[in-house]
């Protein structure tokens, strides 16, 4: 008998873990410290319910909406996630091409293995916003901006709650990073898992070069094997409102600030003109006290009042996770993990197929809980103005 192909977050997972090195797994899949705000999310989203309602007739439900002028499929975005190039090869054009196929936009990261020209030029028909980390060189940030633009960015995406390198001793121990530490260890890792480094790092080398930072200016790029040492891209977030002021001024597209958590802070994105914002614990990989995305999501969008988006991410596992986040108030949300999963374990193909699964989990959990998209106050409001 043919075996099921994978389905569940859990299969596509435990099929990641076998195909990729131990320190590229646990930089996915752990949290922080004690790791209290990845299980934090997990147990709030497991506990919350939905009474569901009968009778609500027979059309099937609409998933298709729009988020910050980008038509998609449903209320799901590819979150940015660093080194997605690290899982596959061309991970990132490959999770953009499976995306595409959906009609879900891909979030890239500023520290994707490849940069935005590259999987514009494969995947033409993707709907890519940008995700921002700002450098130390102000000047090259905006340069930055404005390439990203060119590339038919439609959405900006800067992420305001890391405003330092985050510690993850995991990540030491196992020498995961940029660069990497290249120590016994690590070593047996990879020969432990040489199909990974044929299909990753081999042709890298072939070519005379290693993955890198695909978006840092030629030169400057952090390797595998080589730190930047170029101090005009270190890493440096904006530290007060004046700065996300200023990336606001010089980004004409929609602007959407990822790691909101307080209602104050919602208020003054909403009132410094930022189009939406992405309530986020970062997965659970930041401040290990953060309280649960889905608990904060009714305070931040009665304080902001519809007046902008208000998205979610962190923990989604299934579609009924993305259900709880909209009826909870959000008006989307980003999956990170799962579409990994999937790459790692079959490529592309398993890439589209973990997101169609989600999107066939929330079809169905909308159906069974009789909520259509006017029930859902984040989806059913119109798409979110600029506020003057």
């Amino acid at each position: 008998m043919t075996p099921l192909p994978p389905r569940s977050f859990a299969e596509w997972r435990a099929i990641a873990r076998r195909r990729l090195p131990r320190g590229v797994f646990d930089y996915i899949d752990r949290g922080v410290a004690s790791e209290l705000s990845l299980a934090r999310d997990r147990e709030r989203l497991d506990a919350a319910t939905i009474v569901p309602k009968v009778l609500r007739g027979a059309e099937p439900p609409v998933m298709a909406t729009e988020i910050l002028g980008t038509a998609m499929a449903a209320p799901i975005v590819i979150a940015p996630t660093a080194l997605a190039g690290l899982v596959e090869r061309a991970g990132e054009i490959r999770m953009a091409r499976a995306a595409a196929r959906l009609g879900l936009p891909v979030c890239l990261s500023t520290q994707s293995v490849t940069p935005i020209e590259a999987i514009r030029a494969e995947v033409p028909e993707a709907a890519i916003w940008m995700q921002l980390y700002s450098w130390a060189d102000e000047e090259l940030t905006f340069g930055l901006m404005r390439h990203a633009a060119g590339q038919g960015a439609e959405v900006l995406v800067p992420t305001l709650d890391t405003p330092v390198p985050i510690r993850k001793d995991w990540n030491d121990r196992r020498g995961f990073g940029m660069p990497f530490r290249w120590t016994a260890r690590t070593m047996l890792d990879v020969a432990l898992h040489a199909p990974w480094a044929a299909r990753v790092i081999l042709p890298e080398l072939l070519r005379g070069g290693m993955p890198a930072y695909g978006h840092y200016p030629e030169g400057s790029r952090p390797t595998l094997t080589r730190a930047s040492g170029d101090p005009r891209v270190g890493f440096a977030p904006p530290r007060d409102w004046d700065a996300v002021t200023r990336i606001r001024d010089r980004w004409t597209g929609k602007l959407l600030l990822k790691g909101i958590c307080a209602p104050e802070d919602a208020v003054k994105a909403a009132e410094i003109g930022a189009d939406g914002i992405v309530v986020s614990s970062h997965g659970g990989r930041n401040f290990d006290a953060c309280p649960a995305v889905l608990d904060l999501l009714p305070d931040i969008c009665g304080a902001v009042g519809g007046r902008i988006a208000v998205m979610a991410d962190s923990g989604v596992r299934h579609g009924l996770d993305v259900l709880k986040y909209l009826h909870a108030g959000a008006a989307g949300v980003m999956s990170g993990r799962l579409p990994l999963w999937g790459l790692a374990a079959a490529g592309e193909d398993g890439a589209q197929t973990a997101l169609g699964c989600l999107l066939q989990e929330l079809e169905e959990a909308m159906i069974l809980s009789g909520l259509h998209q006017a029930d859902l106050p984040g989806m059913a409001a119109p798409a979110a103005r600029r506020v003057a």
